[in-house]
This record gives C-alpha cells, sequence and structure tokens, in this order.
C-alpha cells in the first residue's frame, strides 16, 4: 500500500495555516528543491510534492475535500461520502445526532464533533461480512501513514543545513 502523502507537513505548515502562509512555505521549498538550483539527486521528486502540496491546498475547494476526505477529489466509494465507523460505533457516542452527522457531514454538536481534528481523520476499507458485522468482529489491520522524523524533523535537512536522506 503506497504511503499517503501529508500536504501540511510537506510544506511544513500548520493545518489552520492562511494562503499567504502556505505560499510562502511553497516558494521558500521551491527556490530550496528546484532542479535547476539543488545538488540533491532527489531533488526533482522533492519538488514535484512539494508542487502537488502547494496545488491542493492553495485552492480553497481541493482543501477543503483533502481536510475532509483525505483526498482532493473529494469521496470516492459509495456515494454518499467517508463514515469513520469508530465515529459511529466508538465510545466517544453522543446520541443519534452524532450518528446522522457521520452520514450527512451535519453538525448538531455533539461530543464526537467536538473531539475531530480536520485533516486527521484515516479513511481504510475493509470488507466484512454481514455475519461478522452482527457478531462484532475485530480485525488487525496494517497501513502506512507520515509521521516526523526525530532525527531532522521533518525538514530533510541534515548537519550544516544540506538536504540528505532521513536515516528512516
Amino acid at each position: 500500500m503506497a504511503e499517503k502523502k501529508d500536504f501540511y507537513e510537506l510544506l511544513g505548515v500548520a493545518r489552520d495555516a492562511d494562503q499567504k502562509t502556505i505560499k510562502r512555505a511553497f516558494l521558500k521549498l521551491a527556490r530550496k528543491l528546484h532542479p535547476d538550483v539543488s545538488d540533491d539527486p532527489h531533488a526533482e521528486e522533492k519538488f514535484k510534492e512539494v508542487n502537488e502540496a502547494y496545488s491542493v491546498l492553495s485552492d480553497e475547494q481541493k482543501r477543503a475535500n483533502y481536510d475532509r476526505y483525505g483526498d482532493p477529489n473529494g469521496p470516492s466509494g459509495f456515494g454518499g461520502g467517508y463514515v469513520d465507523m469508530s465515529d459511529i460505533f466508538g465510545g466517544g457516542f453522543g446520541g443519534f445526532g452524532d450518528i446522522f452527522d457521520s452520514f450527512f457531514g451535519g453538525s448538531h454538536g455533539g461530543r464526537g464533533a467536538a473531539q475531530r481534528t480536520r485533516g486527521s481523520d484515516m479513511g481504510i476499507r475493509l470488507s466484512i461480512t454481514l455475519e461478522e458485522a452482527a457478531a462484532g468482529v475485530t480485525k488487525t489491520i496494517s497501513y502506512n501513514r507520515l509521521s516526523t522524523c526525530d532525527d531532522c524533523n521533518g525538514t530533510g535537512l541534515g548537519e550544516g543545513g544540506k538536504i540528505e536522506d532521513c536515516p528512516r
């Protein structure tokens, strides 16, 4: 399974960053990573990733889709949109309002809605049978996620500010 990129982390900005901050971060990285300027053999690949992140986060509609669904193109799969099953059946159950919020995207102020952080949800498709669902089966899954490296703090910079391959 391919590792999903966190566009905010790629640009080094907070999830609530304004357009000016996003543009400034992009320009700084673009100058540093441009293949015509950088000696790094991976500069072109990193430049493309930063460019993709900026193209999504600078477009309000794509950014809203990315924050809500983890994909700039919006929800995929069954017509209604993304539903996190832990929101419905998890410990943060706040009544039927939360169930309807999960399906229809509204907000009735239930406890589950207040605790969610935009963009932090992860969608994973898993097939189970009706019998497994009725029995409350537990399944173990594996997935990849981005995390900040302790050595470079997510910057990709080694000692002296030189871009290096991450040791992880």
